[in-house]
């Protein structure tokens, strides 16, 4: 019994591996590809409440090929608060969409947003990271 579930749990590590892997390759670093796009948002106030708070995206991946954009909000001290993702066909190439706050559970303060663009041409995918937005939210008032 014992042998059969470690077989079990290794291969559910192996297949969590595989599945979290960065297309560049889990211990490379995703190359910096400021040409692929922009990502933006607007120094704010933080609200009272649940709110949404807008951000700009552009994206300029080469011709060829599918992308996908992954976006990532990084709060004061930086805590992973937010990930959203946009993809070539549900989304246009540039536009402006939003991130969820519950200022309950955040506090003002110097954020980021993170971007990676991935391009899929057939079965090869290329990743490129965006220029890091970094913006404020403060105390209301």
């Amino acid at each position: 019994m014992r042998r059969a579930l470690t077989g079990w749990v290794s291969a559910v590590a192996l297949l969590a591996g595989a599945l979290t892997a960065s297309p560049a390759g889990a211990s490379e670093p995703v190359e910096l590809k400021p040409e692929w796009g922009t990502i933006s948002a607007e120094n704010g106030v933080l609200k009272r409440g649940c709110r949404d708070y807008g951000y700009d995206y552009r994206v300029t991946a080469p011709e060829r090929g599918d992308w996908d954009l992954n976006v990532t909000l990084v709060g004061p001290g930086g805590k992973e608060l937010w990930f959203g993702y946009l993809y070539e066909g549900a989304n246009p190439d540039e536009g402006t969409t939003t991130f969820r706050l519950c200022r309950a559970k955040t506090r003002p303060g110097r954020y980021k947003l993170k971007a990676v663009v991935s391009v899929q041409v057939y079965n090869d995918v290329t990743a490129g990271r965006l220029k890091t937005e970094r913006f404020r939210l403060r105390k209301a008032g």
